[in-house]
């Protein structure tokens, strides 16, 4: 009998978190899949579709699953949230992503935000009345963070933000992004909250290998109040080299999900296509594919969980995460390689579905720092010397 590659038996996965697996693969099936169907092809969904399944994800604990109870949130674990939120992008590709960032910016806002700047935006992203970004990386800055050009000037008791950033996820929707920007008077980085309507800022879509929506933001002067700042003077980059921990366990979880999609598709494609008188799934070298792409899967997955596991406890998980970004986004590349040669000439058409899942593994080694980067976080962890 074959395994269940969604759902294997992991010794550290309870029944309940299995249960709740299960039932979001289901609705992701059922509910988000017939409508990504109905508008292949386009590179981008609509807001008017996108918005409602985001919502529809919410009760799940895709969108605001890892934040307090307090804040509106259900306050998973790191772990439980990490297996809904593999499932979701197995099942749904980059709407499970879009919800990503939705709660990581909640996640933000729930750790820094005053009360006023929670109440007026946590609530309605947790609801799913509105869409969010984090607008961090500018075109000259790439994979050095601390290197912002986007400016915060005083102006009486509040801000004016001038700046532009790239490759913004959501950013073509977001009702409001928060903002990395230098202070002028301190020369410190901060984060503050943006809004489209009531402050402005301009999003032009770019067009990317991927299909998740991607925009370049850009704020002309744009005034912010004082609350909208988020935590302390000189605080933003801080906060963001934290989550960056978290988030590049989450985008190795996202290649995990892509290969995941692909092993599913090699697997069933090979057992049905025939090929001399047998199955292809049959024939020794299929088989070795097969296996060569699950052992890789599988070793992604568990340094996946491994990293997650340690922020559940609350320990420093900066080189697990490194390490599990790593490893996973080009091992997804592999075994997407190897899923379209199981398919072969099928494997090239979109009708197929793996040529979508070939360019999105291959942006997982770029996003949330780029390999090269991931390499020389480890490095420093085992010399204790740093490469830049």
């Amino acid at each position: 009998m074959a395994i269940d590659l969604s759902n294997p038996v992991w010794p550290f996965v309870t029944e309940e978190q299995r249960e709740a697996v299960d039932a979001f693969a289901k609705f992701c099936r059922n509910e988000i899949q017939p409508m990504q169907k109905l508008h292949r092809g386009q590179r981008d969904l609509p807001r008017g579709v996108l918005q409602p399944l985001l919502r529809k994800m919410i009760p799940f604990g895709l969108g605001n699953g890892r934040w307090p109870a307090a804040d509106g949130g259900l306050g998973l674990d790191p772990l439980t949230a990490g297996l809904l939120y593999e499932a979701g992008v197995q099942n749904t590709c980059e709407i499970a992503q879009n919800a990503f960032i939705n709660e990581s910016v909640g996640l933000i806002l729930s750790r820094f935000g005053s009360e006023a700047v929670k109440r007026k935006y946590l609530a309605p992203l947790g609801a799913g009345e509105c869409i969010a970004a984090s607008a961090n990386t500018e075109a000259s800055g790439g994979s050095d963070v601390s290197a912002v050009k986007t400016r915060a000037t005083r102006k009486g008791s509040g801000y004016v933000i001038s700046g532009r950033k790239v490759w913004i996820t959501n950013g073509q929707y977001a009702d409001f992004v928060t903002v990395l920007a230098r202070s002028v008077e301190t020369g410190q980085l901060d984060l503050y909250v943006v809004d489209r309507k009531e402050h402005g800022f301009d999003a032009t879509p770019l067009e990317t290998m991927g299909s998740i929506s991607t925009a370049e933001l850009a704020f002309d002067d744009i005034e912010v109040p004082q609350e909208n700042r988020l935590g302390t003077d000189g605080k933003g980059l801080g906060a963001m080299l934290a989550q960056f921990q978290e988030a590049r366990t989450f985008v190795a979880l996202s290649a995990v999900g892509h290969a995941l999609a692909a092993q599913e598709a090699a697997i069933a494609y090979a057992r049905e296509r025939t090929q001399f008188g047998a199955p292809i799934g049959a024939k020794q070298l299929i088989q070795a594919k097969l296996a060569d792409s699950q052992v890789e899967i599988d070793a992604a997955r568990l340094l996946c969980y491994r990293a997650l596991e340690l922020a559940r406890q609350g320990r420093p998980c900066a080189l697990e995460a490194s390490m599990a970004k790593l490893y996973a986004t080009e091992a997804a590349q592999r075994v997407v390689d190897r899923a379209v040669q199981v398919h072969g000439g099928y494997g090239l058409s979109p009708e197929f579905g793996l040529e979508k899942l070939y360019r999105k593994a291959r942006e997982g080694t770029v996003v949330e720092g780029t390999s090269e980067i991931q390499r020389l976080v480890i490095g420093k962890a085992l010399t204790g010397l740093s490469a830049f």
